[in-house]
């Protein structure tokens, strides 16, 4: 069954309070940062209607790409962004995104390069994450 629209704010408040706290800041410092005013604010956490531009706002005050917002009211995840040594902003990737695309860069490189069987090749990804997984470069 598909969610509503309630559910969907709800599932974005939470995220925004996650993040918010995440970034160890208060509903007025969010507000302040998203030039918007507290009660407004306070509707987005509390899971309420506000218009687009309030979430256009939001999203850079904690960190997040533009259109984070609708896709978490889509049932998707915020990309976060950050500022790099070079002032140059980027998008990490997050744990379980990194996973899935190694495992399938090792299946594209195998398929393309030997004959192992389907089997032989899940095997493989498994011991390619657990050797990342050794090394630290995957949680």
């Amino acid at each position: 069954m598909p969610s509503t629209a309630k559910e969907d704010r709800q599932r974005l408040a939470e995220q925004v309070q996650l993040r918010r706290t995440q970034l160890g800041k208060t509903k007025v410092d969010v507000a302040r940062d998203a030039d918007l005013n507290i009660n407004t604010y306070n509707q987005v956490e509390a899971g309420q209607s506000v218009r687009d531009s309030t979430y256009g706002k939001i999203e850079p005050a904690l960190g997040w790409a533009a259109g984070s917002c609708r896709e978490i009211l889509r049932g998707g995840s915020p990309t976060l962004v950050e500022a790099g040594p070079s002032g140059a902003v980027f998008s990490p990737v997050a744990q379980e995104d990194l996973q899935g695309a190694v495992e399938r860069a090792v299946q594209d490189a195998v398929v393309a390069t030997t004959d192992l069987t389907a089997s032989e090749i899940r095997k493989l990804k498994q011991r390619v994450i657990e050797e990342l997984q050794r090394q630290g470069k995957l949680g």
